[in-house]
């Protein structure tokens, strides 16, 4: 076992655990990489590419700072990543994932944003990233994922289904803490290779 850290020790003689390495990922025509600060105003071009997206779940386009937001929320958060999507042949980014490994459960991953800019949808760059998202969360013990939308949100449901993910019952609402039947809570199982 390492030996706590000394915060008064210069920094590079500091016992600290190694952070855990960025996550890439490159699957036929896209990258996954891991957000950080210096990423906001990349992720911020995509959360504004897909303000429908903000609008069907809040009503108002993404925040000025959203992006800041959300990587600040990850950082802080163990296990919660998001990653841009960019196009392998012309670097463009095109879209953003993020998920929470190892929530509600060790061995399942919340989906917690997929989305494409609206120029790109409807190639298969939603179920691409997802594929590879899932490929690499199996070799990390994931079994299972899931995913939480607005019942009323029909597209999102539809996609998810599309996707392979299957509707849970409000027991398993109720077993995680999510009142209400406004919510529509999904499972994916995360099979071998």
């Amino acid at each position: 076992m390492a030996a706590p850290a000394d915060e008064n020790a210069p920094e590079e003689s500091r016992v600290d655990a190694p952070p855990e390495p960025a996550v890439t990922l490159e699957t036929a025509r896209l990258a996954l990489r891991q957000l950080g600060p210096a990423d906001a105003e990349r992720l911020q071009a995509v959360f504004c590419a897909a303000e429908d997206h903000f609008l069907a779940l809040t009503g108002a386009g993404p925040g000025a700072d959203a992006a800041e937001r959300e990587i600040a929320g990850c950082m802080a958060t163990p296990g919660r990543t998001v990653a841009l999507a960019t196009l392998l042949d012309t670097g463009e980014d095109v879209g953003a994932v993020a998920w929470w490994e190892g929530n509600p459960e060790a061995e399942v991953a919340l989906l917690g944003t997929l989305i494409v800019a609206p120029a790109h949808r409807g190639s298969g760059l939603a179920r691409e990233a997802l594929e590879g998202l899932e490929m690499w969360l199996r070799g990390r013990g994931i079994v299972r994922m899931r995913a939480g939308v607005l019942r009323r949100y029909r597209p999102a449901n539809l996609f998810l289904q599309a996707l392979g993910f299957t509707e849970l019952s409000i027991r398993e609402h109720t077993k995680l803490g999510i009142a209400g039947a406004g919510t529509a809570l999904y499972e994916k199982p995360l099979g071998g290779g």
